[in-house]
């Protein structure tokens, strides 16, 4: 079986320390690969954000049918710096797993709680799972990989920037 796991790091200098604890632990480049991001616009309060193709592709791909997950995880990677590692066994994505986490994966659903409150996005117990940070699931590499080392993504506003008068006229005061 193939596994691929995912997680993201807020800092260049977190994912940088992962991938060198990767490097230590025996993972060699060709089985992981790290994908920074960077923004354009400005971040307000109910901003959206487009994807590259690519990069929406893989989200996509990746959870399926999950809308759920594929929102949070998508939003997460904005703002974070993606390690995706690949391997055939499930001990080494466990090892893989745990050596991003104990070098500081997010909990993607405490990073997006306050973007998709309201909707589920606790574990039951309400407490941390591994599947919360780093993340293993069970796909095989493919052409989707965020194999870019570099992804943008422009932050646009949703709705109107101006309020409305009763009739739905501009209001300009």
């Amino acid at each position: 079986m193939s596994y691929t796991v995912v997680g993201m790091f807020p800092t260049t200098e977190e994912a940088d320390r992962a991938s060198a604890k990767l490097d230590s632990a025996g993972f060699g480049k060709q089985d992981y690969q790290i994908s920074r991001y960077s923004t354009t616009g400005e971040y307000t309060e109910g901003s959206e954000y487009d994807e590259d193709e690519k990069t929406s592709g893989f989200w996509d791909w990746l959870f399926g049918d999950n809308d759920n997950d594929r929102k949070k995880y998508s939003y997460a990677g904005t703002k974070s710096n993606i390690i995706t590692v690949y391997t055939n066994t499930a001990d080494r994505a466990e090892k893989a797993r745990d050596i991003m986490n104990d070098a500081g994966a997010i909990n993607v659903n405490d990073f997006t709680r306050d973007r998709y409150a309201g909707e589920e996005y606790v574990s039951p117990d309400n407490n941390l799972t591994e599947d919360e940070r780093a993340r293993i699931i069970t796909k095989a590499k493919n052409d989707l990989y965020l194999t870019s080392e570099n992804r943008t993504y422009n932050y646009r506003n949703r709705g109107m920037m101006n309020d409305m008068d009763s009739a739905g006229n501009k209001d300009d005061l």
